[in-house]
């Protein structure tokens, strides 16, 4: 046998009876010991061990996370039988098309002199140019929404833009049967309708709750059929409360929530943790037409409040008080020698309205209306038509740093309520003349407002001095007054000519900052606001 094989079978059969454990640990101490020690050493990007739980049982840590699903699921389960589908079909309107429109246009094509050198005397298209505007019938779209049963009986909330110009609403229950509404009643200016079914049995119903007992940062859940998804829940918190919307169709303000609210929840109920209705899933602030995290919500005390007497008479009936006002920001609050801008402020008052009748003045400051703490233009409007009509109530002003209370019966509101007019107003025959006068210190050309004037501006009356320049450069420009704008009052002196104008502004010179009084043209209508300008 070659001698180099026996180093190499010897290697074989060591290593085989190591494999096959012959060998005791005893006689090889050294490997036992290093193979425990390889074992028991942790690393140390290791991850600690599962934790063994038994089933049915939350997750060490996990307690209160688990104790709010609890609550979701809940309130769902108790929320979604009375949540409802709303599906409507547009009624059919008439519309006019004016087919001689494109003869009016100068750079329309068929007023081409080549087009009429070689057309213009077509008869089909003299009688064509001759027609009148033609009316045609065409249906309004589709439209889907959400709502929730508030009665045993059959009574729907929802949202007017849900059921407005609908010919038929289709209620769809949350086990799949569908109904079509007998009676629908809806309130445009509160976005608040409710619908009735007939049905013979007695159906869930979701209580309504107070949303002022609940806080921002309070969980809610949103139900409704988003893009026609039926019974869904969303969740958030609320975001905002007394949230207004710059919108002149929606002059309440709301609940924001960031619970997501899409096309389709507009109608559906926001609830609280207690399964009461705080308020009705309204509107959306987005920039991509879905959900961006700020969802509204009509606040429920609204909604009751209208729906009871939409329920009763049909209509709804708002109190007035016959003011023009404005929002208090920083600069007017220092204007007003008010330490935080809160209120609102009266620009003007209607003639012989509650507001005149009760003393009410230009530059009052309004704090509270019977209690309710004022801090914006929709919290005076929500606070002002939800008073009782003919009754006396309270409110608190400010006047010349001074509070005061003045105690007001306010009326109902009318259809088309007055504008203000100037209690300064001149007479008919003494319109100041055409006088002008350069106001010091803000870069503003002002004249008296003469009677012609005035209806050229469309204005109510021809008090005041109306602004003809301004200099760019000036300060008054950069307060934003405009050339056409009226002063109506420097500080606290009502202007009727250029003379006063003047003469208030040199009393008010040496303050270093003036407050105006300004009227506003917009459209056919005109409005008052305070402007602070800084005097240089």
């Amino acid at each position: 046998m070659n001698k180099f094989r026996w180093p190499t079978l010897i290697t074989g059969m060591l290593l085989g009876l190591l494999a096959a454990g012959v060998f005791h640990q005893s006689q090889f101490p050294w490997t036992a010991q290093a193979l425990s020690q390889t074992a028991e050493a942790p690393r140390k990007d290791a991850l600690p061990p599962l934790p063994v739980v038994e089933r049915g049982r939350p997750v060490p840590g996990a307690e209160h996370a688990d104790q709010l699903s609890g609550a979701f699921r809940s309130v769902s389960r108790a929320a979604l039988p009375a949540v409802v589908s709303i599906k409507t079909t547009g009624r059919v309107v008439k519309r006019s098309v004016d087919q001689s429109s494109p003869f009016d246009d100068p750079s329309s094509p068929f007023n081409d002199p080549f087009f009429q050198r070689f057309f213009g005397n077509d008869p089909r298209f003299r009688q064509f140019r001759n027609q009148q505007p033609r009316e045609f019938e065409q249906r309004l779209p589709d439209g889907q929404g959400s709502g929730f049963i508030v009665s045993p009986d059959g009574i729907v909330m929802t949202n007017n833009h849900v059921v407005a110009d609908a010919e038929e609403v289709i209620v769809r229950l949350s086990d799949g049967r569908e109904f079509t509404a007998t009676d629908i009643r809806a309130d445009e200016r509160s976005d608040v309708a409710v619908v009735r079914i007939r049905i013979d049995e007695q159906l869930p119903f979701l209580p309504l709750g107070d949303e002022s007992e609940s806080e921002i940062g309070d969980w809610v859940l949103a139900f409704g059929s988003p893009f026609g998804l039926d019974r869904t829940v969303t969740q958030g918190i609320i975001s905002a409360k007394s949230r207004a919307v710059r919108d002149d169709r929606m002059a309440q303000e709301f609940i924001q929530t960031d619970a997501a609210i899409n096309p389709g929840n507009s109608g559906g109920p926001l609830v609280n943790l207690r399964g009461e209705v705080i308020g009705i899933n309204t509107a959306i602030s987005t920039r991509a037409g879905g959900y961006d995290g700020v969802g509204f919500a009509v606040p429920v005390s609204l909604a009751k409040w209208v729906a009871e007497q939409l329920l009763a008479d049909g209509t709804v009936e708002r109190a007035f008080v016959g003011i023009e006002m404005q929002e208090i920001d920083a600069e007017l609050a220092k204007a007003f020698n008010l330490t935080i801008p809160r209120g609102i402020v009266v620009t003007g008052v209607v003639q012989d309205s509650p507001a005149e009748k009760a003393g009410f003045a230009v530059g009052d400051v309004i704090l509270d209306v019977a209690g309710k703490a004022i801090t914006s233009d929709r919290s005076m409007l929500g606070a002002v038509e939800r008073l009782e009509i003919g009754q006396p109530h309270d409110i608190r002003i400010l006047r010349n740093g001074q509070e005061r209370v003045l105690r007001i019966t306010v009326s109902k509101r009318p259809q088309s309520p007055a504008r203000a007019t100037s209690p300064e107003t001149r007479d008919d025959n003494d319109n100041g003349g055409d006088g002008a006068a350069e106001l010091a210190g803000i870069g503003v050309a002002v004249q008296n407002l003469t009677n012609e004037l005035a209806q050229q501006l469309g204005l109510p009356d021809s008090s005041g001095v109306v602004i003809t320049s301004v200099d760019r450069r000036g300060t008054g420009a950069r307060a934003g007054l405009n050339p056409g704008m009226v002063i109506t009052r420097i500080g606290s002196q009502p202007i009727r000519t250029v003379d006063d104008a003047a003469n208030a502004m040199n009393a008010a010179a040496a303050t270093g900052k003036v407050l105006l009084l300004v009227r506003i043209t917009q459209g056919e209508d005109s409005v008052s606001r305070f402007v602070t300008v800084d005097v240089e």
